[in-house]
């Protein structure tokens, strides 16, 4: 092999250290959290792809925050499996496309319904503000705008889905978010706030506007130190992951059944047992579900999957 050979698979094998967190310099001191955004780069000779496995269970009836008894024993469960890939554009600028593979069950007064197939598609573009790397880490700054695609099942007009059932949201919804990420050594700092509002209604209901927020903190457990590049990485994560929602309006009037606060403490492992590869799970509990009215709100979910960075121009 050429010495020019040798340098370009030695800079592609660093980069796609870097895009799984695992580099010498900066972005190897940590890997990536499970929830929240990251601002941590994507080389441009590289494409990422990530799946998971993602159960959550909505069995907790609440009324303006507080449990009250569920006599008809409402339970939604949805079994997801969100697949993304990120791609490089630019050095600085990440294009990801995604959607998820929804299963969901819907139980009331001992009768089950389910229903299964593709949600809503997203597609977002995320672009560096700041990109500042050290010897030990990196501190880096992103914007992320797009929008997620109506391709999720909702049924029609005259024979729609119940609300536990669909698939998607049935419109199209602009989203965007500012994320920051430093990373010194084994430590690691995440943190994410966005805002979502839907571009139209369906069955003449508009979803109501929705701020996100986020906070990661990651510590990588081994190695303490890298001694090659083929060290196998173990890293925890403890994250905070909310969504105040604005009721949904019909015809300009509030829904009272819609909206309010709702806020995830998740701990979480990433186990990167090969250079390219990253292999993670996470449990979320709520701590706030101050939801408006009468709702069904989530009682946990866990999550386990897969990332990994392929080369485009090949090995």
């Amino acid at each position: 092999m050429s010495g020019s050979g040798r340098c370009l698979r030695l800079r592609r094998t660093l980069t796609a250290l870097v895009a799984l967190g695992t580099t010498t310099g900066a972005a190897r001191a940590q890997g990536i959290p499970f929830h929240t955004p990251t601002a941590l780069p994507l080389p441009l000779t590289e494409n990422g792809i990530r799946a998971f496995y993602q159960r959550v269970e909505l069995r907790t009836l609440l009324r303006n925050g507080d449990e009250i008894a569920n006599p008809e024993g409402l339970r939604v469960g949805v079994d997801a499996v969100p697949v993304t890939i990120l791609t490089g554009v630019t050095p600085h600028t990440v294009l990801m496309v995604g959607g998820p593979y929804l299963h969901k069950t819907f139980d009331r007064n001992g009768t089950t319904q389910t229903n299964a197939g593709l949600g809503d598609a997203t597609v977002m573009i995320r672009q560096d503000v700041l990109a500042n790397d050290f010897v030990a880490g990196n501190r880096r700054l992103a914007v992320l705008a797009g929008a997620t695609m109506p391709t999720g099942e909702t049924g029609d007009k005259a024979n729609p889905l119940a609300p536990p059932l669909r698939l998607g949201l049935g419109t199209v919804n602009l989203a965007g978010q500012a994320v920051y990420s430093y990373v010194n050594n084994r430590f690691g700092v995440h943190g994410a706030v966005g805002y979502t509002a839907a571009a139209g209604s369906r069955f003449g209901v508009r979803l109501g506007d929705r701020f996100s927020y986020d906070l990661a903190l990651g510590y990588r457990v081994v190695p303490a130190s890298y001694r090659t590049l083929k060290d196998v990485t173990l890293a925890a994560y403890l994250e905070l992951n909310g969504d105040v929602e604005q009721p949904s309006t019909q015809g300009g009037d509030p829904l009272s059944d819609t909206g309010g606060h709702l806020l995830f403490l998740s701990p979480g492992l990433q186990l990167l047992p090969l250079q390219n590869w990253a292999l993670e799970a996470s449990f979320q509990v709520p701590i706030v579900r101050t939801r408006h009215g009468t709702q069904l709100a989530p009682t946990w979910s866990l999550a386990i999957g897969a990332r990994a960075v392929f080369y485009l121009l090949g090995g």
